[in-house]
């Protein structure tokens, strides 16, 4: 059920901007890969390779996709548009924005600071697109954000315990070599 802060976010942009469209939405939520990719083509230092980093993309998208999917099926909120779906809770496109967004934080904290944090810019702009557009309710786009970052972090944590256990396999224990033999360097 909509709150009453979000019939009145509905209602203003509804009487405001009733036509608004745009699919810079679908470009923006993919942006901080994009920057983290090519921070790694032009030599600039990051956490982790760019290996590791596909790895631990790959991992968060699965994560967010499981979280956010079944969290969809679970609610089965409408969205604020009228005969646009049920679908609304939480919001996918900011899951997603907000998970790339941590994952290019997490990278260039260290070497390149602010731009670590535009990612974090790019996903509130996504965030913001979902709710003027009237896909989606205040708290979506929160509960998408939560889901983006805890995805990044979990992700973040399976694959360095699995590099971990990786490091410490003794040299003739073949077989378990082998099991964690896709964990990059």
């Amino acid at each position: 059920m909509p709150t009453a802060v979000d019939r009145s976010i509905h209602k203003y942009f509804l009487l405001n901007h009733p036509f608004f469209k745009t699919s810079a939405d679908d470009v923006l939520k993919w942006t901080p890969f994009g920057l983290l990719f090519l921070s790694d083509i032009f030599g600039k230092k990051t956490t982790s390779g760019w290996k590791k980093q596909a790895l631990i993309a790959g991992a968060a998208e699965s994560i967010k996709y499981l979280m956010s999917d079944n969290l969809k099926k679970l609610t089965h909120e409408h969205r604020p548009a009228p005969y646009t779906g049920n679908h609304s809770l939480p919001s996918g496109h900011t899951a997603t924005a907000f998970s790339t967004a941590e994952l290019l934080h997490t990278e260039l904290k260290d070497s390149l600071p602010v731009l670590s944090y535009s990612g974090y810019v790019a996903a509130t702009a996504v965030a913001a697109i979902r709710i003027i557009k009237n896909r989606h309710w205040l708290k979506d786009v929160v509960v998408g954000a939560a889901i983006g970052i805890i995805s990044t972090k979990l992700a973040y944590a399976l694959v360095n315990k699995l590099d971990k256990a990786r490091r410490n396999i003794k040299a003739g224990d073949e077989q378990e070599e082998k099991f964690y033999e896709f964990i990059p360097e």
